[in-house]
């Protein structure tokens, strides 16, 4: 190829590169106090993931975007709060992050039967949560409802255990959660640390078990969805009347099923979005995983601790069925299968996704291969 010829295509190249969604992009922006003066050495991260860089002495920053199409980005710093910032892959060149004062935290230490609790409410009845190494227990508080039998817990820093199963180290700034060990929910800033290998397995199996902690999941569902491989990734989908329905209405058309309605409607629409859907129905929408994934003892867990009722033997009968309801009639999601941030709840979920512990959380920017 004559040099002209050469330069031109690699120019070319190099404009498509640059051009494709997703490619070579990088989040960037400045960390500053209430002041506006620039915060030096603050930890930045992108939530849920193992992306992270330190501000400078300008207390700039820059680090590679995410997969996912929308997504927060946090700083974090001696002496003040937390901060997080909304962006997506399209506008994440000019951020500015203002960081605050910390808020006190309210409640009592967690005494020994409250961690005990706290412990089987975050973790338990998970494949991996006998392995999980609390580091930070003692900036815990809490309240307890005795009539509820519900939790309610702040932390004070952050809130750090280890997943030796899958090979995370994981962070929590701003914890809080609540509820019982039945049905809880939780929230706060989380940052991913991948460990270090000490042994030529250790890669192997942390692979292994992040497959496995995927499949099931709903980010496995949704991811399935946008591809349009549903079927060869072995999930199902039913219009029903209500947890505990069964009917054979599939708003899935590659499943192939006609229900009492004829043609199956769709659940996945297009948006201008570059790999973003919106996913649109009303009612309940019954899930069924057909694969190897899927955690045995989540029944148990049931039988233990929800009161005796049809939905709980329904529940226990069908491991891997999870009920969904979209609150507002819609949500979005992208192709990684992570739903973008709503100010409504994107979800209401019955079933098996309910029953995923902190144990079983994976970062974002990690996908099987």
């Amino acid at each position: 190829m004559r040099p002209f010829l050469r330069l031109s295509f690699l120019l070319t190249l190099l404009a498509v590169l640059v051009a494709t969604p997703g490619t070579a992009r990088q989040i960037a922006g400045q960390i500053v106090d209430a002041d506006g003066q620039p915060v030096v050495g603050a930890t930045v991260f992108v939530d849920m993931t193992t992306l992270q860089t330190t501000s400078d002495a300008d207390g700039r920053f820059n680090m590679p975007t995410p997969a996912h199409y929308a997504f927060e980005v946090v700083a974090i710093s001696e002496g003040y709060m937390a901060t997080g910032v909304q962006a997506n892959r399209e506008d994440c060149r000019d951020m500015s992050i203002t960081m605050a004062a910390p808020v006190e935290t309210m409640g009592e230490p967690l005494d020994e039967d409250m961690l005990s609790f706290f412990e089987l409410a975050a973790f338990s009845y998970t494949r991996f949560a006998r392995d999980i190494e609390m580091e930070s227990p003692d900036v815990l508080r809490h309240s307890f409802d005795e009539s509820m039998n519900a939790i309610s817990v702040e932390s004070t820093g952050p809130f750090v255990f280890i997943n030796p199963a899958l090979g995370y180290k994981v962070t929590i700034h701003d914890f809080r959660m609540g509820g019982n060990a039945v049905a809880y929910g939780w929230d706060g800033y989380t940052l991913f640390e991948p460990q270090t290998a000490e042994k030529k397995k250790d890669e192997k199996n942390w692979t292994k078990n992040r497959t496995t902690t995927y499949e099931g999941s709903r980010r496995h569902f949704l991811a399935s969805l946008m591809a349009g491989d549903m079927k060869k990734q072995e999930w199902a989908a039913w219009f029903v009347g209500g947890p505990g329905a069964a009917e054979d209405h599939s708003p899935v058309k590659e499943a192939e099923l006609k229900g009492i309605y004829g043609e199956p409607l769709p659940i996945l629409f297009d948006d201008d979005r570059p790999g973003v859907g919106r996913i649109d129905w009303a009612g309940w929408v019954r899930i069924k995983y057909f694969g190897d994934g899927g955690d045995g003892r989540w029944p148990e867990f049931i039988d233990r601790h929800w009161p005796v009722s049809d939905l709980s033997e329904v529940f226990a009968s069908e491991m891997h069925v999870t009920f969904v309801e979209l609150p507002t009639y819609q949500a979005f999601v992208d192709d990684t299968g992570v739903i973008l941030p709503s100010d409504e709840p994107a979800t209401r979920e019955l079933g098996y996704w309910t029953f995923h512990r902190l144990a079983d959380m994976l970062p974002l920017d990690w996908m099987p291969e």
